[in-house]
């Protein structure tokens, strides 16, 4: 595909918002869409193996609202909560709580620098330990293993996860700062930076803070199936302060996965990561039952985990 049909395709999304399924008929059919059919098959026996996700229409249930835009001066078109109703009992599921529990240790912030604590410590070591005994890691350490990316071992494995996913680094510009961010905390929990949303891309964490009054769904701009949700392109604003009048800092474009379960999420992004570091590769075309879409992977400063998140579009 050439860079102004690509260009069109994406100015065609970001003024018009329409549907995400033709767009990418678009793409497929002018030979954008090249599948990793390498990753398509890792991610797909991930995907077969977990049987901890939620199930949607009756696990998770969705008030869509109306398409909004991507740009930022757009009007919140959706009035209720992204979430109808979530079945709550899988946050008593040992690698949700587990998941759960970190989603509260970081300041929002970039530019207030991270302080870990032995409890937050403790209740990330939990996260691995529980996350490399899961079915969808089992098949992700495998992969990585014989491509020689990641220790055999499972004890230097697990140091490995720690330090792709919560070695703190600076996002920010204050010299004096230690740290500010970490992988974990970009994809899963989200950062503030200069008013706008950075990051933030898995639905506990957004079902967590919209529950709590802290996030505001305001419509969506690409969705898969009506009647068997897989990802969707949201807008929404996120306010730490719920006593303000201040409608809180806008992710004008933001994705996410529904349903999965943390430890599928954190061996996907693991895999895709670490494939596109060592391949230099930033927009991954992949698929999944019969969803076609992108895994976005950035490193950052050419060492850390920058971002990790899906896209039914690539991006720059």
């Amino acid at each position: 595909m050439s860079n102004n049909v690509r260009n069109s395709l994406t100015l065609l999304l970001f003024y018009a918002a329409p549907s995400i399924l033709i767009i990418s008929y678009f793409c497929r059919s002018m030979g954008g869409f090249e599948e990793n059919t390498e990753l398509s098959d890792v991610f797909q026996r991930m995907w077969d193996s977990d049987d901890n996700r939620a199930v949607m229409g009756q696990d998770l249930q969705l008030n869509m609202g109306r398409r909004t835009f991507t740009r930022e001066q757009s009007q919140d078109r959706s009035s209720e909560p992204l979430f109808d109703y979530v079945n709550e009992e899988l946050f008593e599921r040992e690698s949700y709580r587990r998941f759960y529990d970190l989603l509260d240790n970081y300041e929002s912030e970039v530019g207030v620098e991270e302080v870990m604590t032995k409890q937050e410590i403790l209740e990330m070591k939990k996260f691995i330990n529980i996350v490399v005994e899961s079915s969808p890691m089992k098949i992700a350490h495998e992969y990585l293993i014989s491509k020689q990316w990641a220790p055999e071992n499972i004890e230097e494995f697990k140091d490995w996860l720690w330090d792709v996913w919560f070695t703190l680094y600076k996002r920010g510009r204050n010299r004096r700062m230690k740290g500010d961010s970490s992988g974990f905390e970009h994809v899963f929990v989200g950062e503030i930076r200069n008013g706008k949303v950075i990051g933030f891309h898995n639905w506990i964490q957004f079902y967590r803070l919209e529950k709590s009054g802290k996030v505001d769904y305001r419509g969506f701009i690409g969705r898969g199936q009506e009647d068997q949700e897989f990802m969707i392109t949201i807008q929404f604003s996120w306010d730490e302060d719920t006593d303000d009048d201040e409608e809180g800092a806008l992710k004008a474009v933001g994705g996410t996965l529904l349903g999965t379960s943390p430890e599928f999420e954190f061996a996907m992004y693991t895999v895709a990561w670490v494939f596109g570091k060592e391949n230099n590769a930033v927009n991954i075309p992949v698929k999944i039952n019969d969803n076609e879409f992108y895994v976005v992977a950035h490193v950052f400063k050419q060492r850390y985990l920058g971002t990790c998140f899906t896209s039914w579009l690539p991006q720059n």
